[in-house]
């Protein structure tokens, strides 16, 4: 049992260094896949497809939700991190962040600022429908501001064929997938 606080802060970094083995632990890769919609390829796929429904609201408003998430390298990985400045009007520590990176002047603060900017994502709920079992998924796409991204490429098939969503006369999506490069030369 730790003594004081100096103890207890370095028993609590060594446990969290570890792992928690407690019941909140993270989802394992599978189950990350039964709730939510990927379209990625595998390492080995050049290319693919991916067939899907959107689902329509219960109240009859768009299905695609507008959220704001920062993305940053963590780890070598870049993680999302709900924004609750953009979302829910709270206070945004990596907003702040960006903010003040910004209010220096200098040129090389506000490179930097760039990587604390939150971006817009839109949620829609989905039927994978080759994998139908695991019930609704959620898919999380990032808006294009060049309007060249997935929302973009889907709102003329709305326009087109009508709600898409509508549960009688609704239509399937089937995704092509090939390897893209990103902005940072990912694929």
């Amino acid at each position: 049992m730790a003594t004081n606080s100096l103890d207890a802060v370095l028993a609590q970094y060594e446990k969290a260094k570890q792992g928690s083995t407690s019941s909140t632990s993270k989802f394992t890769q599978e189950e990350r896949m039964k709730k939510y919609f990927a379209a990625i390829l595998t390492d080995k796929e050049t290319q693919g497809q991916k067939r899907l429904r959107i689902l329509p609201t219960k109240d009859g408003s768009s299905p695609f939700k507008e959220v704001w998430y920062h993305e940053i390298q963590v780890d070598g990985k870049f993680q999302k991190f709900y924004d609750p400045g953009k979302n829910d009007n709270e206070r945004s520590p990596l907003t702040e962040v960006y903010e003040e990176l910004r209010s220096t002047g200098k040129e090389a603060d506000k490179k930097l600022a760039s990587n604390y900017l939150s971006r817009k994502f839109y949620i829609v709920k989905v039927i994978d429908r080759d994998n139908e079992e695991d019930g609704v998924k959620f898919w999380r796409f990032k808006s294009n501001y060049k309007n060249e991204g997935i929302y973009d490429k889907i709102i003329p098939i709305y326009r087109n064929k009508g709600d898409i969503a509508d549960p009688e006369k609704g239509r399937d999506l089937i995704l092509e997938l090939s390897p893209a490069e990103t902005p940072k030369g990912a694929y």
